[in-house]
């Protein structure tokens, strides 16, 4: 029951559509409509501004934070946490409050990888370092880490399925929406972002 009830928060608190409400609230306009129509960081950025972009990015990550708290809180133990962090990611992705639109979910993710995994989180940032300093392309060094995710649970957790199923899974999320027309990063960098 404990789980039921972690998987149904972990949703919803993913699901709370800040960068929506942001944007409807500064230019009362409808984000899901602008630009890649992604409901994340970036568009924000693209379409209200970096300074709303920013207060995005904070309330995204927080998101994250409070739905890993929350899992391990009320199930006492790993499982749970993992759990909340894939729901939320879900949560993030399609949010049953904007009709099922949602962003790409890397702030949620990057916040929450950081609680459940700061080795993982240094790996996978110097890898994705690595390949963007090589590379100078966004697109393919976060393609990379997304794929890596597994393999990292797997190595730094050999035989802790619940650490590589959550990985698994969130990589399959991700890479779900990570397409280069509605790559936010790859537009943005053509285009001038307002400050204001």
């Amino acid at each position: 029951m404990s789980y039921t009830v972690v998987a149904i928060a972990a949703y919803i608190i993913g699901a709370v559509p800040f960068p929506y409400l942001i944007v409807r609230l500064l230019t009362g306009l409808d984000i899901r409509q602008m630009g890649t129509g992604n409901v994340g960081v970036m568009n924000t950025v693209r379409h209200a501004g970096l300074p709303a972009g920013l207060i995005v990015f904070v309330a995204e990550g927080l998101k994250g934070v409070s739905a890993v708290g929350i899992g391990r809180s009320v199930t006492g133990g790993d499982e749970g946490m993992l759990l909340a962090a894939f729901m939320a990611l879900v949560g993030a992705n399609w949010s049953v409050f904007v009709g099922f639109a949602g962003g790409r979910g890397t702030t949620v993710s990057l916040f929450m990888l950081v609680l459940i995994s700061w080795q993982a989180f240094l790996i996978l940032a110097a890898l994705w370092f690595t390949l963007f300093g090589l590379r100078r392309n966004n697109f393919l060094a976060t393609r990379a880490v997304i794929l890596a995710m597994p393999v990292v649970a797997l190595l730094l957790k050999p035989g802790d399925w619940a650490y590589v199923a959550c990985a698994l899974g969130m990589s399959s999320v991700l890479l779900l929406r990570h397409r280069k027309e509605t790559d936010d990063h790859l537009i943005a960098s053509s285009e001038q972002i307002p400050t204001t």
